[in-house]
C-alpha cells in the first residue's frame, strides 16, 4: 500500500503505548460498553491500546461456553439479593465481581504485538503474580487450573476474548472483597478448591488504587510497553 507522507507521518508518530483509566464501579454492563467503545478505538487506530482498572457493582457472570449449573442459587434469589446475573462473551466459567475486587480489562491489538493468546495470558498472569509479590504474598499459575492461586485457594480469576485480533475482558484480583458471592457459585467450574483475597492473607487490605498502581507498573514491564495517561479526573496519574 502507497501512503501519503502526511499518512506516513502519522503512523511514524502512533507509538506503542497504553492508555490507563481507573475507574469508579460500574455495573457490568456499564464496564462491558466501555469495553466495546475502546475495541472499536484500537480497531480504527484511534489509539494503539487501553487498560480499563475498575470495580463492579455485585454480579455473577458466565463465560460463553459456562455450564449455568455451577451457579448454585436461582436467578430470583439473586435478583432480590440485589444481584446480576450475564451471560458474557469471554472464556471460562462462571465467576462473580463485587466491590473491593480489582478488576482490569486490557484491549490490546495482539496481531500487532506479535503476540499469540496463550503468551498474553501467560504475561497478564505473571503481572498479577509480580503484584503479589510486591505485598509479600507467594502465588503462582497452575498448569491445570487457571488464574492465579495462593496453595489451592484462587486469588485471581481470568478470562479473555480476542476479536478480530483485539483482546477484550481480563483479570479479577481479590483485594478486600467479602468472598460471599464465591459461595453461590463453583468459582471456574473448579470443585474442591477455595478463593482467597489479599486482606484475607495479609493483617490489612491494602488499597484498591495503590494495587492498581502496582499492578499497572508490572503488567507495563513484563508487555514492554509505556504507559500514557490522560490528564482528565477519572485517569490514573
Amino acid at each position: 500500500m502507497i501512503l501519503s507522507s502526511l499518512e506516513a507521518s502519522r503512523l511514524q508518530s502512533f507509538e506503542p503505548s497504553l492508555d490507563a483509566y481507573l475507574l469508579g464501579p460500574l455495573s457490568y454492563r456499564e464496564g462491558l460498553a466501555l469495553q466495546h467503545q475502546m475495541h472499536s478505538e484500537v480497531l480504527q487506530k484511534k489509539r494503539f491500546g487501553a487498560v480499563l482498572m475498575l470495580e463492579h457493582k455485585p454480579v455473577i457472570t458466565l463465560g460463553k461456553n459456562a455450564n449455568a449449573g455451577l451457579i448454585l442459587r436461582d436467578e430470583k434469589s439473586l435478583q432480590e439479593a440485589g444481584i446480576d446475573l450475564i451471560l458474557t462473551d469471554r472464556g471460562g466459567e462462571v465467576t462473580a465481581h463485587e466491590p473491593g475486587q480489582l478488576v482490569v480489562y486490557p484491549i490490546l491489538p495482539l496481531q500487532e504485538l506479535k503476540l499469540p493468546a496463550k503468551l498474553y495470558v501467560d504475561r497478564l498472569l505473571r503481572s498479577v503474580i509480580l503484584t503479589l509479590n510486591e505485598y509479600s504474598i507467594a502465588s503462582e499459575a497452575h498448569p491445570d487450573y487457571p488464574g492465579v492461586w495462593v496453595g489451592n485457594d484462587k486469588i485471581c480469576a481470568i478470562g479473555i476474548r480476542v476479536k478480530e485480533r483485539v483482546s477484550l475482558h481480563g483479570i479479577a484480583l481479590n483485594i478486600s472483597n467479602s468472598l460471599d458471592l464465591f459461595q453461590m457459585i463453583v468459582p471456574c467450574g473448579i470443585r474442591g478448591r477455595g478463593v482467597t483475597s489479599m486482606q484475607k492473607l495479609l493483617s490489612s487490605a491494602p488499597d484498591l488504587s495503590d494495587v492498581a498502581r502496582v499492578w499497572l507498573e508490572k503488567f507495563s514491564e513484563v508487555m514492554d510497553l509505556p504507559v500514557k495517561f490522560d490528564r482528565t479526573g477519572c485517569i490514573l496519574t
